[in-house]
């Protein structure tokens, strides 16, 4: 469609998803598995969207698995509580709540506390532990010797990444997935599996979202065995298509496109296309709405330091904001059966 009718949304789907919802339609029921990308404050345009789609997860009436790193995994812990609404609002007003008069270096580890407290809220860990509607899984990448700084270790993780992303899954950090109920592990998607608790939750969020070198990487997640929790976009920035079993993929997204993992950015050839996963529907804002956005773009962690920390806080509450029209749209596409013409 062209003009006012043009939808912010794009739905590239992988053949398989696309065979089916071009023959059955488009139902939310037929996607058990979403995918939560990292990318720190890029997660602003996906708000509005966030706020449609997961209260109608909790109507599905089975619960389906919420996989997510770092602000895809924060995402998610909304999502799994018992309002899922109030989840984000409280998540969004944490994140964009900066302290404008602030002087000196701020303190990442007591900003990344406050929004996870934030968002779990008073029961929310046992909202989640709870939940009849979504199973949460919280990817994080593991780094077991200790004997290597964390930092240390890292650097060798993006040196064998250098040499393939199978060598960085065989030598750098190892996956580690916090599941708040039965995980579901593909074939090609080797992690190693603990439970979430009470007594964890907020520590497994944390650490998936632990920026090395910003924020602390968190010990104790692997009960028994020592080492470090860090950022779970180092292995899993975007995923990969070794997620990928029978069951169809829905992916709400900031980009068009995937970057498996963290060191995987420099390397364009190793982006990865929507269509090239056969049972993947991504969904993502259109050029022309990410052009709309204050400064033609989506936001991103250097703001605060390019724009300063008053024009940052504006920026991106008015992304939020903005991001409003998806959720629209998103509803309007459900509502109208009108995701099968707008499959890429």
């Amino acid at each position: 469609m062209t003009g006012e009718g043009r939808s912010p949304l794009r739905f590239l789907a992988g053949r398989r998803v696309r065979d089916h919802i071009e023959k059955e339609g488009f139902r939310l029921e037929d996607f058990p598995t979403l995918l939560g990308a990292a990318g720190g404050p890029k997660w602003l345009v996906l708000y509005g969207l966030d706020r449609v789609l997961a209260p109608r997860l909790t109507r599905l009436g089975h619960r389906v698995h919420l996989v997510g790193a770092s602000i895809g995994a924060w995402r998610f812990a909304a999502y799994a509580q018992a309002d899922p609404a109030a989840a984000l609002d409280r998540l969004l007003a944490s994140y964009t709540r900066f302290d404008v008069a602030h002087q000196g270096p701020i303190d990442m580890n007591e900003v990344f506390e406050g929004y996870c407290r934030d968002l779990l809220g008073e029961r929310g860990a046992e909202e989640i532990l709870a939940s009849p509607h979504g199973a949460l899984h919280v990817v994080v990448a593991w780094m077991r010797r200790r004997w290597l700084p964390p930092l240390a270790g890292l650097g060798l993780a993006a040196g064998v990444n250098t040499l393939g992303r199978r060598m960085l899954l065989r030598f750098g950090p190892e996956r580690l997935v916090l599941s708040s109920a039965e995980p579901r592990p593909a074939a090609g998607w080797p992690a190693r599996h603990v439970p979430l608790t009470t007594t964890n939750m907020a520590a497994a969020l944390r650490a998936s979202g632990a920026i090395p070198g910003l924020v602390r990487p968190v010990a104790d997640l692997v009960p028994g065995e020592p080492g470090f929790g860090v950022d779970g976009g180092i292995i899993d920035y975007h995923f990969d298509a070794s997620l990928a079993a029978d069951d169809f993929i829905l992916y709400p997204h900031f980009y068009p496109h995937l970057v498996p993992g963290w060191f995987d950015k420099p390397f364009r050839r190793r982006r990865l296309l929507p269509h090239a996963v056969d049972n993947l529907l991504l969904i993502a804002p259109s050029p022309e709405f990410v052009a709309g956005l204050p400064q033609g773009k989506v936001p991103d962690r250097n703001d605060p330091r390019r724009l300063g920390l008053e024009a940052c806080q504006q920026a991106w509450c008015q992304a939020a904001d903005a991001s409003r029209r998806l959720g629209d749209a998103f509803l309007e596409a459900l509502e109208r059966d009108r995701v099968p013409a707008l499959l890429e």
